[in-house]
């Protein structure tokens, strides 16, 4: 069902015009910002959508969350948001929160959903505020161990919060809480038609590095000099993806390097199913799709992170014996992580402690929970 006219144009041609099964539901997504938040609403979307029910995400104008639920075939309407960055406050921030909000009411009160889903960011403000001001139950979803602003703001007046970490719940007093695994697209390929697919060799060890859904900049310019110091005992390529504002620079960077490939952007999923370990920022959706897929990880934690929740989830990472974790800017010790996790029986050790972190059955799990809520029912039914 993928649109074929502007994202909110095709929406609108949809609304009202299709019949619809007498028990299927309407559930707006509310999502943006990062793939943190919204690869989990689209995990949950694809459920949904096999089930007969009607998806619509609703995020940032332009922003990534509009191209990914796009991509994935589901319609979306783009609001205006506005990012309060404690740091670097920006003054029309307000007004464009606000501007979003009377967006994000027009399209929730035609569209007439009967659950609202907030997954997180600024991006979900909008969809949240409009759901709340509208009396349309809402649901909101909580990677982090410390809930992010739009959780605290709306918690106590969400029909639930699902968590994904227990300890998140100790900040939500005044909400009903759940926790359940992170939801990943429960997809995997075979190794050889993934390697295929991405032009790789058969018979060598592969890392994949991701810098999160943006890039890294830090990540981007450490890792080929490490490489580049790493022995070459057996063949190793690297699958890097560099982010559309990097790529020319890492390009640029490993030019002379014939078993280093570099993209903009690579399918997560065939990136995953063709990788033997990864090299990955510390959020937690990247940390859960690792471990569907059983890829040992080296995380280099983003030190901005708010509450420094990525180092926090990389150190329990490697203390479940699942990788190894690297401070940014510790070039040798990245280069002695890299080296360990190559080396054949530390990499199946690590493989294994990342199978049993697994979250599949997360996505469904989370679909089984908020369908009766879209049904009116309560919590406690």
């Amino acid at each position: 069902m993928t649109p074929t006219a502007s994202p909110t144009r095709a929406t609108e041609l949809r609304v009202g015009t299709a019949p619809r099964a007498a028990a299927a539901r309407r559930l707006l997504l509310a999502t943006g910002g990062t793939g943190g938040h919204v690869f989990p609403a689209v995990a949950l979307a694809e459920i949904a959508a096999r089930e007969g029910h009607d998806v619509l995400f609703l995020g940032g104008r332009g922003g990534m969350e509009e191209r990914l639920a796009l991509a994935a075939g589901f319609d979306f309407v783009g609001v205006a948001t506005g990012k309060f960055d404690r740091a670097r406050p920006d003054p029309r921030a307000p007004v464009r929160a606000l501007a979003g909000l009377l967006e994000a009411r027009r399209a929730v009160r035609r569209w007439a959903p009967d659950l609202v889903i907030g997954f997180g960011g600024f991006a979900s403000f909008p969809g949240c505020a409009a759901a709340t001001t509208l009396g349309i139950p809402l649901v909101l979803h909580e990677t982090n161990a410390v809930p992010g602003l739009v959780t605290r703001l709306f918690a106590h007046r969400a029909t639930l919060v699902i968590t994904c970490q227990e300890v998140a719940a100790a900040a939500l007093s005044r909400a009903v809480v759940r926790t359940m695994p992170f939801p990943v697209r429960e997809a995997r390929i075979p190794r050889a038609a993934a390697r295929a697919a991405l032009g790789l060799p058969q018979d060598v060890l592969v890392t994949l590095v991701m810098g999160g859904s943006q890039g890294s900049l830090a990540l981007n310019r450490a890792v080929p000099n490490a490489y580049r110091r790493l022995g070459r005992e057996r063949e190793h390529w690297v699958l890097h993806a560099a982010g559309a504002a990097w790529q020319g620079e890492v390009d640029g960077a490993t030019r002379d390097l014939a078993t280093y490939r570099v993209d903009a952007f690579v399918d997560a999923t065939l990136a995953w199913s063709a990788a033997d370990l990864a090299l990955t920022r510390g959020g937690f959706g990247t940390l859960a799709e690792a471990a569907f897929h059983g890829v040992p990880l080296i995380v280099v934690p983003l030190p901005s992170a708010a509450d420094d929740h990525q180092r926090h989830n990389a150190v329990a990472l490697a203390a479940d014996g699942a990788g190894r974790w690297v401070a940014q800017g510790d070039d040798d010790g990245l280069l002695e992580a890299w080296s360990w996790l190559l080396d054949d029986a530390h990499r199946a050790d690590a493989r294994m402690a990342m199978n049993a972190r697994s979250p599949a059955g997360g996505a469904r799990a989370l679909y089984d929970t908020i369908l009766p809520l879209a049904a009116g029912q309560r919590t406690d039914e």
